[in-house]
């Protein structure tokens, strides 16, 4: 069972050796005028190779939308995220996460469907809407891309986009569509996909009619090895 604490803890753990955390350069922050993504501290890590990402979007959860968990229909969440280097338009790796949550009212529990990736269905059970939150909306060490394809030194962020209940047929159109692909957390993001799309299209100037409701945010910057610039 995973608790609001031990989220943050993870989230606010320590990021591992052979990995600078430090503030990343304007250009990502400003990569729309007007627009300034917020700031949020996520946990970067080395594992096996691969940098990871943990981090929570449980705020994607207001008080109606935690009220609707339990009413017997199905809430659907869907996250995007996108490795940028600074400087650099096109991402470095991108990866998603989708989860579609149930409540059982026979059992009373919840039922979640968690498909990262091109992966396979992970099935998972929820005793309260606090757990099931938990469990749906927060990345644990979710792997991005072999570390080795970082430039040592080189400043790094993680753009983040969390949508409850999308409603775009375009979307959701996507979503099926990379599911049958490849998986592709570990090469670069088509020119013209319209799942991840630019940048600044996904994550800094979304159309809000996608969804319920959103969350977007920036990780601080970090680098990998070395010193940073």
């Amino acid at each position: 069972m995973l608790s609001r604490r031990r989220i943050l803890a993870a989230a606010l753990s320590t990021f591992g050796a052979g990995i600078w955390m430090g503030v990343a350069g304007p250009r990502l922050a400003r990569a729309a005028p007007g627009d300034q993504l917020p700031r949020r501290t996520a946990g970067i890590t080395v594992n096996g190779g691969q940098l990871t990402l943990s981090v929570g979007l449980q705020d994607l959860f207001g008080p109606a939308e935690r009220q609707r968990l339990t009413s017997g229909f199905s809430t659907h969440l869907l996250i995007r995220v996108a490795l940028q280097q600074q400087g650099v338009d096109e991402p470095v790796a991108v990866a998603f996460q989708r989860t579609e949550i149930v409540y059982d009212i026979w059992d009373e529990k919840f039922r979640l469907r968690v498909t990262r990736g091109a992966g396979p269905d992970v099935h998972l059970e929820a005793r309260t809407p606090d757990e099931a939150i938990a469990r749906a909306a927060a990345l644990w060490q979710v792997p991005l891309v072999d570390a080795r394809r970082l430039r040592p030194g080189a400043i790094y962020v993680v753009a983040c986009r969390g949508d409850l209940n999308p409603i775009s047929e375009e979307l959701l159109a996507d979503v099926r569509r990379w599911l049958v692909q490849p998986a592709r957390s570990q090469r670069r993001v088509v020119a013209g996909d319209s799942f991840f799309g630019s940048f600044v299209s996904i994550f800094v100037n979304p159309r809000i009619e996608d969804s319920e409701r959103q969350v977007r945010f920036l990780s601080q910057g970090f680098a990998v090895g070395g010193s940073p610039p």
